[in-house]
């Protein structure tokens, strides 16, 4: 009976280190997870995109509209190659400016490249100074 018990110890003793190995295990694999769920809903959003007949309006079509060029979710998520997800964090936050219409949520383009301006890395400003700075 003695075995039993001392068995039962070694068990409750690694445990701590079993329990850190199996949380760095389940977190590898949930960031893994997170994304191939992302690389899938950008599939699927490129696949919607393409059956449902909405495209991007051409530059040359733009002009000859001359209004305001709104863009939808689909169109966002292939314009900066990220994820529905990470799309609505940044349009919840006001991070990047949209307008609702109806149950639609659009934004418009010289908004997203006014983003797109600020949050260029490194940031534009900074390497101007750099290429102005005379050599040391």
């Amino acid at each position: 009976m003695s075995s039993k018990i001392s068995v039962r110890l070694v068990k409750y003793i690694r445990m701590p280190m079993d329990h850190e190995r199996s949380l760095k295990q389940l977190k590898e694999a949930l960031q893994a997870h997170h994304q191939a769920l992302e690389q899938l809903e950008s599939a699927l959003l490129e696949f919607e995109e393409s059956i449902s007949g909405e495209a991007t309006l051409r530059p040359q079509q733009e002009e000859q509209r001359g209004g305001v060029q709104l863009l939808s979710i689909p169109q966002l998520c292939q314009e900066l190659g990220m994820g529905k997800s990470w799309l609505y964090r940044r349009l919840r936050s006001g991070e990047i400016p949209s307008v609702r219409l109806g149950r639609s949520i659009k934004v418009r383009r010289d908004e997203l490249e006014q983003y797109l301006e600020i949050h260029h890395y490194p940031a534009r400003a900074q390497a101007l100074q750099e290429e102005d700075s005379p050599p040391h």
